[in-house]
């Protein structure tokens, strides 16, 4: 297998992320008891609770993205939903009336409509994020976390984020940059182009730190469920994906060289 290294950090992005993405997931197929594909979040309140988090720091991080906003009763669309974990958690956790779930792998959509078929107000779509198949003003609130790195096109994504949500919805993204000497210029870009969409309200904030401290803390388990599940060639990309210390990816967010944050902005009424 190839080596990834850092000279090549920008394999992470596009289509070829979709690719590893695809990877892991076939290899967790049968996994069912793993819900989360993301780096997940930590405060310092969470620093004596290491160990075994069973995901718990994967939700954490979905709390700390929908934050600002009441999903009480809302219909929620989740852009970029992979395993599930994150549309189950803010039904159960945050009040939402119902959640869809969309996602552009086939093998995704499955896994979700087996693992949650009795959870009646989920509902499952396989679909592109840059043409999702839902019709107009469908939804409250639109959640991307960690997906749309995977992107070829994210102002498509953000005028279809636009168009499927009512007047005076939401969307809540999280994501992590490229890899740049100077990677808040690609947030101020970001925040350029959910104009340019349409939104008004955007609030951008750094949850870096927040997302390190979550990695560390929840290293020894990824570790574990790493060498338990996947076969050796494939354990250095595993590893990569799950930002483990010593990858590059996890280097770039202590270094600064990549940020984390999260992204909300309203649809006008």
């Amino acid at each position: 297998m190839t080596r990834i290294g850092p000279s090549r950090v920008r394999w992470f992005h596009g289509g070829r992320a979709r690719i590893l993405y695809n990877l892991i997931s076939w290899h967790l197929r049968n996994a069912t008891d793993l819900r989360f594909m993301n780096y997940g979040y930590a405060e310092e309140a969470d620093a004596g609770n290491d160990g075994d988090q069973t995901e718990r720091l994967c939700a954490r991080l979905y709390d700390a993205v929908v934050a600002s906003a009441n999903l009480a009763g809302a219909r929620i669309l989740d852009v970029g939903s992979g395993r599930g974990g994150g549309a189950l958690h803010l039904l159960r956790h945050h009040g939402a009336e119902e959640v869809t779930g969309v996602d552009y792998s086939a093998r995704a959509i499955e896994f979700c409509r087996r693992v949650y078929e009795n959870e009646n107000r989920l509902s499952w779509l396989q679909g592109d994020a840059a043409a999702i198949p839902v019709p107009d003003g469908q939804f409250d609130i639109v959640t991307n976390v960690e997906s749309a790195h995977c992107y070829p096109d994210r102002r498509a994504f953000l005028r279809e984020a636009f168009r499927v949500l009512r007047p005076g919805g939401w969307l809540l993204h999280a994501d992590f940059t490229p890899q740049a000497d100077a990677p808040s210029g690609h947030v101020s870009a970001l925040a350029s182009q959910v104009t340019r969409s349409g939104f008004q309200d955007i609030r951008v904030t750094e949850l870096t730190q927040g997302v390190l401290l979550g990695l560390s803390l929840d290293a020894k388990r990824r570790g574990d469920e790493i060498t338990r599940r996947f076969p050796a060639p494939v354990r250095p990309v595993a590893r990569l994906w799950a930002g483990l210390p010593g990858s590059w990816i996890h280097r770039d967010f202590a270094s600064g060289r990549r940020l984390y944050y999260r992204l909300s902005a309203r649809k006008p009424e």
